[in-house]
């Protein structure tokens, strides 16, 4: 298809589907994802780079899992430098999203399935060389939050990526909807954090079309620093590094990003 085949195509998408909702992709020369958004987050290139930083190979030896891929950003960004690259999402309007920039895009080593992501395993999906966690663990409940953490590092075979928000007191961060700090056990151990009020009043369709909030929970649990730390130690991986760069320009304080590697075997 050229260009103007393109453009057609994605507004048939919207109308199906709805816009995209933030993530914007560059499909073919002057046509993006977002209309009139022609900078793209540097973040996939970023983390790109992070991963061969870390793994010291070529992109084309490694098994990518990007979880609650959204419209397939980081996935697609992936197979485009040679990983085989898989996205699970929940909603299946930002699958089909991501499905049709792949298939714009033409990568035959990237795919996408719907699914919650509490419902990963090995099994079910086999091991992966890197998972992806940007932005969705602060969009669990308690529980599942640490159930994730487990379960990466089930599927992980050396390294995570984790872009979340941590919990701080919400006179700093602005963010009303953050409770008071509190504790959860898990397994024998205190974690502290605070939970986040994902919904209020919000109908059922609402929150199915709210692309940015949780799937399904009212509430979230977000941990404090300290005990994200530990959560990640105890999940399985062996250490755990602060990548600066993703949040360096923002003001906000609660938003961070990790890289946590398992031992080699």
């Amino acid at each position: 298809m050229d260009a103007s085949q393109i453009e057609k195509a994605k507004q048939e998408m919207i109308q199906k589907y709805g816009e995209w909702t933030a993530q914007s992709i560059l499909l073919a020369p002057g046509v993006y994802t977002v209309a009139g958004k022609e900078a793209p987050s540097g973040r996939p290139a970023h983390y790109v780079r992070v991963t061969q930083d870390f793994m010291g190979q070529p992109l084309q030896n490694l098994r990518v899992l990007d979880l609650a891929c959204l419209e397939g950003m980081f996935a697609l960004e992936f197979a485009k430098h040679g990983a085989q690259a898989l996205g699970i999402e929940g909603r299946l309007e930002s699958v089909e999203k991501a499905r049709f920039a792949n298939r714009v895009l033409g990568y035959a080593n990237c795919d996408f399935v719907q699914d919650d992501v509490r419902n990963l395993s090995a099994k079910k999906y086999g091991l992966f060389d890197v998972v992806l966690c940007c932005g969705i663990l602060y969009h669990l409940d308690d529980r599942d939050v640490f159930v994730l953490l487990e379960r990466m590092a089930e599927v992980c075979k050396r390294l995570v990526i984790i872009d979340t928000h941590v919990a701080v007191d919400h006179s700093v961060t602005g963010k009303t909807r953050l409770g008071k700090k509190t504790s959860y056990a898990h397994k024998g151990e205190k974690y502290y954090g605070r939970y986040y009020a994902e919904f209020t009043t919000e109908s059922l369709q609402q929150k199915l079309k709210s692309f940015w909030s949780s799937l399904g929970n009212n509430q979230s649990f977000w941990l404090e620093r300290p005990s994200l730390f530990r959560a990640i130690k105890a999940a399985g991986f062996a250490s755990i590094y602060e990548d600066l760069e993703p949040y360096l320009a923002s003001a906000a304080n609660d938003r961070l990003t990790f890289v946590a590697l398992k031992s080699r075997s």
